[in-house]
């Protein structure tokens, strides 16, 4: 018994499943067999064992063509989903996707931020309700891509650190909580890490190789792409750049972040003037001229200045992309582009294509990833007849 081998190398079935996740919508065999640069034959015994195994279906009929009403195929529902969590310090996102990562259901809510036990809960629960709304709710779920604020690094320590606008001031074991109440494996990612993966293969990053994400919200936080490659630091916190001492600096010390950001303004803003609603009046007024607004965002700009250029000292990325709730605002990107110009070496500054679902744009893309390999493994697992080519 040997098995049909594409041009990679890889069995047929294995490469014709790759295209059906790579390219979400039905396809003939046809169509199947010239992506994939197989024989009609080969496609067609792969196609079959696909379906004995429950990772290809037909999905009707394309008619009103030149020639045989051909059928098209696809993966189907019963093959799994998979989800994408993203926490944030003021809002929480969950989206459940097919196995291509096309979201079936995407949902936002006020982060319930009383700590990181809250906020599991919150989670949890709501992963559960847009899985029901989806239709996936006893479909395998493949992977969860978490988006969370704070240092991540599994590999050493389970527990996120400087989660603060979480309302969780010590180090919490986030991914053990998730875990335990997600039947599916989770995948825990610093916040602006995914971001940065997000615009790398979506976003604005997608022509560059070296590049850096500043995400500005609640917080901010720093992601960096290097030739290609994320770049986590020994401890998880690459990126930490709340931490960077500033000459704008409102209250930072060695162990507490600058805290550049939206919950850092509204609280510098509203001690003089208590009516302000949120961060988006500010701006709203500096943009009609009022002068104590213009001088809180001309302050913020310098912050995050500050923080670009140590990163160009640092990195020399070939552009920084700013994203988040504040980051995506015009006024201030607008500014702080004028400021990196003026570096020794000059650095652009882009918006974010992918605005504040960054975060979880790039937890959807872990997740389906971790999707993809195990569904790939299958077909790898067990040997199949060959048939002639």
């Amino acid at each position: 018994m040997t098995v049909n081998r594409g041009v990679s190398g890889r069995p047929s079935a294995s490469v014709v499943l790759a295209r059906l996740l790579a390219q979400p919508g039905p396809q003939t065999r046809s169509e199947l067999a010239a992506a994939c640069a197989l024989s009609r034959p080969t496609v067609f015994a792969a196609v079959e064992r696909l379906d004995a195994m429950g990772l290809v279906e037909s999905l009707g009929q394309r008619s009103g063509l030149p020639g045989r009403t051909a059928t098209l195929y696809g993966v189907p529902t019963r093959a799994g989903c998979v989800a994408a969590i993203d926490i944030g310090g003021t809002n929480l996102r969950v989206a459940v996707c097919d196995v291509s990562g096309t979201p079936l259901v995407e949902v936002k809510r006020p982060t319930q931020a009383q700590g990181a036990e809250s906020v599991v809960r919150q989670a949890v629960e709501l992963l559960a309700e847009v899985r029901v709304e989806a239709g996936r709710a006893d479909v395998p779920l493949l992977a969860a891509g978490v988006s969370t604020p704070g240092a991540v690094n599994l590999t050493n320590d389970p527990m996120v650190r400087y989660a603060w606008n979480l309302g969780q001031e010590t180090p919490y074991d986030l991914y053990s909580q998730l875990a335990a109440g997600i039947d599916g494996p989770v995948l825990l990612e610093n916040n602006v890490n995914l971001a940065a993966i997000a615009e790398h293969r979506h976003g604005a990053g997608s022509s560059l190789s070296t590049f850096a994400v500043i995400a500005i919200g609640a917080g901010v936080g720093a992601g960096i792409m290097h030739n290609g490659t994320l770049l986590r630091g020994a401890h998880g916190a690459a990126g930490e750049v709340g931490f960077l001492p500033t000459t704008h600096a409102r209250r930072g010390t060695p162990t507490e972040p600058d805290e550049a950001g939206g919950l850092a303004l509204l609280r510098e803003a509203r001690a003089l003037d208590p009516a302000l609603r949120d961060v988006q009046d500010l701006f709203d007024r500096a943009r009609a001229g009022d002068d104590y607004a213009l001088s809180l965002v001309e302050d913020e700009c310098h912050r995050i200045h500050e923080i670009v250029a140590a990163l160009s000292a640092i990195v020399d990325p070939e552009t920084v992309i700013l994203t988040g709730g504040i980051g995506d605002n015009e006024l201030l990107a607008t500014r702080v582009a004028e400021l990196a110009a003026t570096l020794p070496v000059p650095i652009a500054v882009l918006r974010s294509t992918l605005g504040d679902r960054a975060s979880l744009v790039g937890a959807i893309a872990t997740a389906t990833d971790h999707a993809r390999i195990q569904l790939l493994a299958r077909t790898e697992s067990t040997p199949a007849a060959s048939s002639s080519i």
